[in-house]
């Protein structure tokens, strides 16, 4: 089933206003470090509710550009609107776009002195001024809809990676985010585990929540993706729906990377 009929089968009462869910606009976006300029004047748009994936070869951009769009990494030129804030002005409040703007990394980033209930409370309590009732309600909902709600005492050096990064999405659920942005995060998982990632985001999906995706699941991209960007040497070679650019690339570089992705024993002569 296409993203696009996902949405279609979803109840209305599944489906997020467009209140709840925040756009992207990014304008002639530069970072450099250095001499390296890793990404080279980049245009894009997420439109509330749709999910982008951004793939790409290692050291294109792709988690550059993602980082960027929080400003955990501050691009050297261009502009960046997030919902209603333009995260690239300089009095911009920060703390206040961040409240709506959830992030996953590769390595999950919990807190390891504190359980997976306590890594989920601790941002909505001390960011969101929440009481700590209302943030465990809020929690343990998120942790039951990442199957884990039965875990919710243990410490994350009890859990396996796929568990942990579980923890890590509902941790980001649990600040009531309107805009998702996923790091890799399936890349760090042993095999097996990675499924149990993949259906969570397709949920999301399927709720209406907008995510930027940096990922090398060309499955999910196909499946769930609005829209998937391939990037390569800093800029963006392919920008269309999934089935296309997946499907039917046009580029020559973005035919080579698939090749390689969906098939890594081919060998090019």
């Amino acid at each position: 089933m296409s993203h696009t009929q996902s949405h279609a089968a979803a109840s209305p009462q599944a489906a997020k206003s467009a209140s709840q869910v925040a756009g992207v606009s990014i304008a002639g976006l530069h970072k450099t470090y250095g001499t390296n300029h890793v990404l080279k004047g980049i245009d894009l748009t997420v439109d509330p509710g749709k999910v982008v994936c951004l793939i790409g070869p290692s050291g294109s951009g792709k988690s550059t550009l993602l980082r960027c769009v929080n400003l955990l990494e501050v691009p050297n030129e261009g502009t960046i609107h997030v919902g209603g804030f333009e995260t690239t002005d300089p009095d911009v409040n920060l703390d206040a776009m961040r409240r709506h703007v959830g992030m996953v990394f590769q390595h999950f980033n919990l807190f390891p002195h504190l359980s997976v209930l306590q890594n989920c409370t601790v941002a909505p309590v001390k960011v969101l001024k929440k009481s700590k009732e209302e943030a465990e309600k809020t929690a343990l909902a998120n942790l039951e809809k990442v199957g884990l709600k039965e875990l919710k005492d243990r410490y994350p050096g009890q859990l396996s990676g796929g568990q942990q990064q579980r923890v890590a999405i509902a941790r980001a659920l649990t600040m009531e985010p309107k805009l998702m942005l996923f790091d890799e995060p399936t890349s760090a998982l042993d095999p097996e585990t990675v499924g149990d990632v993949l259906a969570i985001m397709r949920q999301l999906a399927l709720e209406g929540m907008t995510m930027l995706v940096v990922t090398h699941e060309m499955g999910f991209a196909r499946e769930v993706a609005d829209e998937v960007v391939f990037m390569d040497g800093g800029v963006v070679v392919e920008h269309g729906p999934a089935a296309d650019v997946i499907g039917n690339p046009q580029h020559q570089r973005t035919k080579n990377f698939l090749s390689r992705v969906l098939d890594p024993n081919a060998v090019e002569i």
